[in-house]
């Protein structure tokens, strides 16, 4: 059974603080971690400001975004409105990578999106995992975090959503409304719900 299925080890994770649980994939409840919670919420205010700024003066806008994004390259361009980014700090952007508005990243664990990428509007990158199948684990809050890694040059259509622990390669193209639940290899064009690979492109 993978470690992310097994019930969580209580007495060893009350000895973890969150920051490192999240960085480890371990489980944790939302609803019990202040600092977590502080974070996602004072992100939800920025995001709102940002977005109220940027209907009069989109310059600003730029400015307080870059601001929010430490690890945003300056030459990525982010259109305005942003749907979410609940954790800031765990966004890596690559140099002259365009993101259309709605962008929406759920939640703690690190997004990364590589260099000369477009990115369609409406786009959500989702992190979090609950378990599958035992119900009363779900209904106690528990949740771990999986990283998303977008590489160099890839271009995702309209509402593309992306799922917790997918790679996806240099020079892929996901289709619109495509769900990618699983790794996709470089020089690819992939597809669907779930996103399959369509053609290959040596």
């Amino acid at each position: 059974m993978s470690k992310k299925l097994q019930d969580p080890d209580i007495e060893a994770l009350a000895k973890k603080n969150i920051f490192d649980k999240v960085a480890d994939g371990d489980w944790y409840k939302y609803s019990q971690e202040p600092e977590i919670q502080a974070i996602v919420r004072h992100s939800a205010q920025v995001v709102q400001q940002i977005n109220d700024v940027a209907k009069t003066d989109l310059d600003k806008a730029t400015l307080m975004l870059r601001d929010f994004l430490p690890n945003a390259s300056q030459s990525a361009d982010i259109y305005f409105p942003l749907t979410s980014i609940e954790h800031p700090a765990k966004l890596f952007v690559g140099e002259e990578t365009f993101i259309n508005a709605n962008l929406q990243i759920l939640s703690a664990g690190k997004v990364t999106i590589g260099a000369h990428c477009f990115i369609g509007p409406n786009c959500q990158l989702y992190t979090p995992n609950h378990h599958p199948s035992n119900k009363e684990l779900r209904r106690q809050g528990w949740q771990y975090d999986g990283p998303i890694t977008i590489g160099d040059d890839c271009w995702f259509g309209g509402s593309v959503i992306v799922l917790p622990n997918v790679t996806i390669g240099d020079n892929v193209v996901i289709g619109a409304g495509s769900v990618v639940i699983k790794d996709i290899p470089s020089n690819t064009v992939a597809a669907g719900n779930p996103a399959r690979v369509i053609k290959h492109n040596d």
